[in-house]
Order: C-alpha cells, then sequence, then structure tokens
C-alpha cells in the first residue's frame, strides 16, 4: 500500500512540474462568434496535452490580432483562407500592408457559412434582399467583402439594399435577434445561429448555385468554395441548400520557437475526437489534410512535422 502511494504521489508531483514547466503562449481569436468557439476549442486541447499553456488573446475581430502575431506580440493566430492570404500578400484587406512575418501551421476545418434569415421574413433568394437590411461593415473589412460578393452573386449592389452600420460580427447576430437586420452572416453548426433562433424564430440559410455562384465569390474572396450541405439536419437547413465557405487556417509568427510549433501542430493532430466534441464545425477537421493550403508559407517546424508523416502536397 505504501509503495502504490508513493507511486501516486510522484505521478500526481510529475504532472504539477510538467503543467508548471509548460511554455505559456497567446493565441489571437476573437470574443464570441464562430472564431471565439474555434480558439478557445484550440486553447483547451493544446493546454490539456500538456507541453504548452495556451492563453486566447480575444479582439473585436481578426483584424486586429493579426498584425499583433505579424508583429510577434503573440503568438499564434487563426483567420479563413481569404483573409490570411490577403494578410500575407498585403492585397484585399490588407492593400499595401503584407504581413511578412505571418506563416501557416495548419489547416482546420472548412468553415461553411451562409447568409441567415428568418423563415417569417419571406426572404427566399439572395435576389429577395433587395430592399432589405443588410448590414454595412468598414470599407475593406471582412464582413464588407462577404457582403459585397454574396451581393454580386445576385447582380446587387449596396445601392439596392438598405444598408444598417455594423462594427462586427456580434453586433450583427444582435441585429439580425431584434429585427434591426433583415440577414446576418452565419456560420452552420455555430451558438450564434442557435443563438438567433432561440431568440428571433426559425431560421433559414439561403442557398447559392454551386456552378454560377462560385467562381463569382472566388473572384472577390480567394479561396472560397460553394458546398452542398443538404441533409445536414443542422439548424437554419432545409430542403436543398448550399452555401459558402473556405477553410480555416493556423497560422504563427515566423520567429514562433519551433518546439512550441510542433506542439501545438501535435495536439491538435492527435485531437479530433476532442476537438469534434466542442462543435458540429470541427466535423470537416482531417488530421491527414492539415497541410492542404497551398500558395502560402509554412512554418518550417510545421513542414518537417507534416513532410515527417508525408502529408505535404507535391511540388
Amino acid at each position: 500500500m505504501r509503495l502504490l502511494t508513493s507511486l501516486a504521489t510522484a505521478a500526481f508531483a510529475l504532472l504539477v512540474a510538467q503543467a508548471a514547466s509548460a511554455q505559456t503562449v497567446a493565441l489571437g481569436t476573437t470574443k464570441g462568434g464562430s472564431t471565439g468557439q474555434v480558439g478557445t476549442a484550440i486553447a483547451n486541447i493544446a493546454t490539456t496535452a500538456g507541453e504548452i499553456r495556451v492563453i486566447p488573446q480575444e479582439t473585436a475581430n481578426t483584424a486586429q490580432y493579426i498584425p499583433m502575431v505579424d508583429q510577434g506580440r503573440i503568438e499564434f493566430g487563426i483567420a479563413n483562407y481569404p483573409q490570411t492570404a490577403f494578410a500575407i500578400t498585403g492585397t484585399g484587406l490588407s492593400e499595401g500592408k503584407p504581413s511578412e512575418h505571418l506563416q501557416i501551421v495548419a489547416t482546420l476545418m472548412d468553415f461553411k457559412s451562409g447568409m441567415l434569415v428568418l423563415k417569417a421574413s419571406g426572404i427566399e433568394s439572395t435576389a429577395d434582399l433587395a430592399g432589405h437590411k443588410v448590414p454595412r461593415f468598414p470599407d475593406n473589412s471582412l464582413g464588407d467583402f462577404v457582403i459585397r460578393a454574396v451581393l454580386a452573386t445576385a447582380d446587387l449592389t449596396y445601392d439596392d439594399v438598405e444598408e444598417v452600420p455594423m462594427a462586427n460580427f456580434p453586433s450583427m447576430f444582435q441585429g439580425l435577434k431584434d429585427g434591426t437586420l433583415d440577414t446576418s452572416i452565419a456560420t452552420i453548426g455555430s451558438a450564434a445561429v442557435m443563438d438567433i433562433a432561440a431568440a428571433a424564430g426559425e431560421v433559414k440559410f439561403l442557398s447559392f448555385d454551386e456552378a454560377d455562384d462560385a467562381e463569382q465569390l472566388d473572384s472577390v474572396l480567394p479561396g472560397t468554395l460553394v458546398y452542398d450541405v443538404t441533409g445536414s439536419e443542422q439548424p437554419g437547413v432545409e430542403g436543398e441548400t448550399k452555401i459558402f465557405g473556405y477553410p480555416y487556417l493556423l497560422f504563427a509568427n515566423d520567429e514562433t520557437p519551433a518546439e512550441v510549433v510542433t506542439a501545438m501542430i501535435k495536439a491538435l493532430y492527435e485531437g479530433k475526437d476532442a476537438l469534434l466534441a466542442t462543435s458540429p464545425m470541427w466535423d470537416t477537421f482531417y488530421p491527414d489534410t492539415m497541410a492542404r493550403a497551398t500558395g502560402l508559407p509554412y512554418h518550417p517546424a510545421a513542414a518537417a512535422f507534416y513532410e515527417e508523416k508525408g502529408l505535404l502536397p507535391e511540388g
């Protein structure tokens, strides 16, 4: 009995020592919304793995923490493929302001989003948004690019709708709840969709045309695809439903230590089940496709990990 007690005490002491010695790093994410959910899940899974301690660094939007990662003030950040590509290349949202110190760590999941409306509104298509209250984000913000891309699929512009100024995504979600807006960008399976439905009544996603709309969306937001989510049994999906989306990426400052990046990747690579348990948004996260983002620079430690696993795309 004394031996068992001694062994248990020693094991506990080892766990405490490991936790105390784990390096603390920060992960840029948003306060609330889908990105906030993803950031919290990553931080929890990576911290639980024990090699690093990850603290979410919450800001109002991704545009606020991307420069913080680029400047080395925090180690990691998450964003969709279009915004990350714009930041690295200094185009689009980041025109003339390249973030030269960002490097890719992993592709996470496909962020499947769309335009959410209340069923009672009678809005059945993007063309029906004409004359309705639509969020108007600051020029050249991510929300601005998304809304302009969506309207363009129906040959609409801001001139064809009633613009309602919005500061960020949480205020947009609230706008659909309280009637300030008639539509909102939303991610399938996210808490925001469920919250809106609980507060304002039944919701539905407007459907896009895979053949006609995908090219238009991609021309404004590089990397954007149209996904068929018909039959997914998620709130807001009724009948044939096709929504837009893009891969979500984890990136790091290029001087983030190799051992920290490797610890982060390893925790995610081995944590599929734990991540999926946090939200159905993770159902398109596949460890063997964590290196599928192409055309962007990878952190050397990430490249080494994926090369060892045989996951780096050829070329």
